[in-house]
């Protein structure tokens, strides 16, 4: 579900010209002049092949790496530039990250490891957790907030960690290969759960090597050699 504003979509984040070269030798050209737009409300899949620079741009989307040229606009503001302080309240704040492996703390129950996404937001203990506990619901895991990481399946895991990445109501959720871990039936139930927050107003970037869940997005970007290849819509 894509929003609109004043007519036109309203834009989650935005590539301008973006580049990254990394010094050798040999140099590396991992981007190219890379533009693209992302809405509010689009759930996108990004695919390509190894050494088709998805990994480099993953990093740059999510200010875990800073491009060689260009601007990246989150929310309409321009993060490149901004110091190592300013770009981690940016991560905090704005993108949620879902990764392959889960990266839960194995001391810490379901709803512990979901409140744990707002420490740094500045609310009480209360607030964190009531708000866990309602994002928990919304990933179909309220029953299972006080059970440990090793008493979860792969999938519930998953789970959790995509309530832990939206529990702070970021612009964008990021996820890496977020299949990857996953049995067959579980990714399928991942990527009906995406289908669902998406509908709900979730902005979701997919990377994946996977056809099949990339082809579940509603649009599909392919890299080649740090150059976007193609840039379709269903």
């Amino acid at each position: 579900m894509i929003n609109l504003q004043n007519g036109s979509p309203k834009l989650a984040l935005e590539l301008k010209e973006i580049s990254k070269v990394y010094p050798g030798p040999p140099i590396v050209q991992a981007l190219s002049e890379v533009s693209m737009s992302v809405a509010h409300g689009e759930l996108l899949g990004i695919i390509g092949s190894s050494g088709s620079g998805k990994t480099t741009l993953l990093h740059i989307m999510g200010t875990l790496s800073i491009p060689s040229s260009g601007s990246m606009f989150i929310d309409g503001r321009n993060v490149v530039g901004m110091s190592d302080k300013q770009l981690s309240g940016v991560r905090s704040q704005q993108i949620g990250f879902v990764f392959q492996e889960f990266f839960l703390l194995p001391g810490f129950s379901a709803l512990e490891n979901v409140a744990n996404g707002l420490l740094y937001s500045g609310i009480s203990s209360d607030e964190r957790t009531e708000r866990a506990f309602e994002m928990l619901g919304r990933v179909g895991l309220r029953h299972r907030g006080n059970h440990l990481p090793n008493e979860l399946s792969g999938g519930e895991q998953q789970r959790v960690a995509v309530a832990r990445a939206l529990v702070h109501n970021p612009a964008f959720v990021l996820a890496d290969e977020p299949t990857g871990n996953l049995d067959s039936e579980n990714t399928a139930s991942l990527m009906e759960l995406f289908s669902i927050l998406n509908e709900e107003g979730t902005t979701v970037i997919l990377i994946t090597h996977d056809l099949e869940v990339a082809e579940s997005a509603q649009r599909k970007i392919t890299l080649r050699d740090g150059r976007i290849h193609s840039d379709l819509s269903h």
